[in-house]
């Protein structure tokens, strides 16, 4: 028995993660959506001059879609901006920043799957971004918290080898391990990446009290380095991939002056 075009047609909110060019004039999309998770559309003619698809389908947008199921591809019939963050896309950083959160969600979730919680995440921090928050504590925020939304939480008060709790000395990040090692169990990873008394309290305060616990300290340049390297080199791990976008900011920002 055949669907009626009632039940083949739904609407839901998505942000644009990706597009491709298709055919002479459409366009592929890749969206993340509250209900559905992230889902390959195609715009028909969206690359048209005269398209009224087209100017909606710009890459972090927020949108309202109307879709009808397809055999492989849902086809685009219909969208509204909700928000398209103009003046992110005019800060170089904060556009780099949200590329590599628009990547982390490509990239760690499969299709089709419901992840209310990180379609808000994101759509919150392209928000935060476009409205000047400091990208890199949105950023590290956001790693964070899609790395609990998704069970792959990092073990920041107990060392995951002997389990005991972390003292407040120099320990280690393992991404291998997924958490701290303390010193007499970093024989278990010597590749652990070190880390200050500062730095790991900076991870406790945002993985215990959120972005706003952390938005009010200054951690040292070379504290955010520290940082930085274990959020994304454990993401990585896990991924089993390097992220494009994070290649780009770091020349973006080895350009400029350091993180401060």
């Amino acid at each position: 028995m055949t669907d009626s075009l009632r039940d083949r047609l739904y609407r839901t909110e998505a942000i644009v993660l990706g597009r491709l060019n298709f055919a002479e004039a459409d366009r592929i999309l890749v969206v993340f959506t509250p209900q559905r998770g992230k889902v390959d559309v195609i715009a028909k003619g969206a690359r048209k001059a005269t398209s009224r698809l087209g100017p909606h389908l710009d890459y972090f947008a927020r949108i309202r879609l109307d879709l009808a199921r397809g055999r492989e591809l849902d086809v685009v019939t219909g969208v509204e901006t909700i928000e398209t963050f103009p003046r992110m896309r005019a800060d170089l950083d904060a556009y780099g920043h949200a590329s590599y959160c628009v990547e982390l969600v490509r990239a760690l979730t499969q299709p089709r799957e419901e992840h209310r919680e990180v379609y808000d995440l994101l759509a919150r921090s392209l928000t935060l971004l476009d409205q000047g928050v400091d990208p890199w504590v949105v950023t590290r925020h956001f790693e964070l918290a899609l790395l609990h939304a998704l069970g792959y939480r990092p073990e920041l008060f107990r060392c995951v080898h002997c389990e005991r709790d972390i003292a407040p000395e120099l320990n280690t990040f393992s991404p291998r391990l997924g958490g701290l090692l303390c010193p007499r169990c970093r024989v278990e990873d010597p590749s652990s990446l070190p880390l200050s008394i500062n730095a790991q309290k900076y991870l406790r305060t945002m993985e215990r009290s959120g972005l706003a616990a952390v938005a009010r300290l200054r951690p040292a340049a070379s504290e955010r380095i520290e940082i930085q390297q274990a959020t994304s080199h454990y993401l990585r791990h896990i991924a089993e991939r390097d992220f494009h976008s994070l290649r780009v900011l770091g020349a973006l920002q080895d350009t400029r002056a350091p993180i401060a």
